[in-house]
């Protein structure tokens, strides 16, 4: 049985309980954090007409921010088991961003903080495990295993053997984006189509709307699908991945036209109103169709070019991560 050679450096020491408690800590804080927040942006994209405009998008970028930070915080969280240094440091900075999360999403001021209840709370008790967690992976038995795995990633790379592939960070960026962009499309669909089946029985034209969630479903398929598709490096996919954000956006913009036509078919609206109507609807609903044109544009980039090249033969499915593909099998 052979090992993986870009497994994590753990072959000389086994990862020390002080960083598997702390990466713990740090992953299970990301994924409920990415929850919590991705219910409320999912929120905020199903209702975010109904506000206005200077209130939806500082509510919308902080939500994506927020989301942004915890998810980064579950990879970096991976990361530490690996012995990468750069991910202690950044999680070290998060028992500060996190409060900073708070009072930015309308918590109160500092000196207004009731601060015997915050901590009694749950939001107190993520504060107190963040900082617990950031002291675990600076004892001790954690610096000596990171300078391990230091010193064998310098050993290994100063050595004659050729070192592993390594997808680059363009592909790996595609992935998430891809994933992330085709979940929320999924919650936002399921959640549309949930509404609109209790306002049929209401009156009026739902087909542009029906048209529009629905839209939404086949661009999540197609996420999904593409992400595994580009993380096999499959040349295939690179077109799709750029056509699938713009028909989308196509098709959200003629449902929104049609929809705005059938409420103001006595009093047609205006050029301006038509614009307005679809920037809202695009900046709502149709934020992960805007976050595929992302990865439209990356896959195309030289070093991802050499990862579709490279790769044309099927990696086997269940080997390697995100961010390693594992080489070709030895003949015979």
């Amino acid at each position: 049985m052979t090992t993986t050679p870009d497994a994590a450096p753990t072959t000389s020491a086994a990862v020390p309980a002080v960083l598997t408690i702390s990466s713990g800590i740090w992953l299970v804080i990301g994924a409920v954090g990415t929850l919590w927040t991705l219910m409320g942006l999912l929120m905020i994209l199903a209702f975010g007409g109904m506000v206005a405009p200077e209130t939806y998008f500082p509510a919308l970028a902080l939500s994506v921010a927020s989301a942004a930070a915890f998810v980064a915080g579950a990879v970096f969280a991976l990361l530490l088991r690996r012995g990468r240094r750069l991910a202690r440091i950044v999680l070290s900075a998060y028992p500060v961003i996190l409060p900073a999360l708070f009072f930015a999403r309308g918590g109160p001021s500092a000196g207004e903080v009731p601060w015997r209840d915050v901590l009694l709370s749950p939001i107190g008790a993520v504060g107190v495990v963040a900082v617990v967690a950031t002291v675990l992976m600076w004892l001790p038995p954690a610096n000596a295993y990171f300078t391990r795995c230091a010193a064998q990633t310098l050993e290994t790379s100063s050595g004659s053997e050729t070192p592993p592939y390594r997808v680059p960070p363009t592909v790996v960026a595609s992935v998430w984006i891809l994933v992330v962009a085709g979940v929320v499309a999924a919650l936002q669909a399921v959640l549309g189509l949930v509404l609109l089946a209790g306002s049929i029985s209401s009156g009026g034209n739902t087909t542009p709307a029906l048209v529009l969630w629905l839209t939404l479903a086949s661009v999540a398929a197609a996420d999904l699908a593409c992400a595994r598709a580009v993380r096999r490096g499959k040349p295939f996919v690179r077109p799709i991945v750029t056509l699938v954000p713009l028909a989308g956006l196509a098709l959200v913009v003629l449902a929104t036209l049609a929809g705005l036509a059938s409420i103001s078919a006595e009093n047609p609206a205006t050029p301006a109103g038509l614009l307005s109507g679809i920037l809202l609807t695009v900046s709502t609903q149709g934020l992960p169709l805007i976050a595929g044109l992302v990865p439209a544009v990356l896959v195309w980039l030289p070093s991802a070019g050499r990862h579709f090249r490279r790769l044309a033969v099927a990696v086997p499915a269940g080997t390697g991560g995100l961010d390693t593909a594992p080489p070709p099998p030895a003949a015979g």
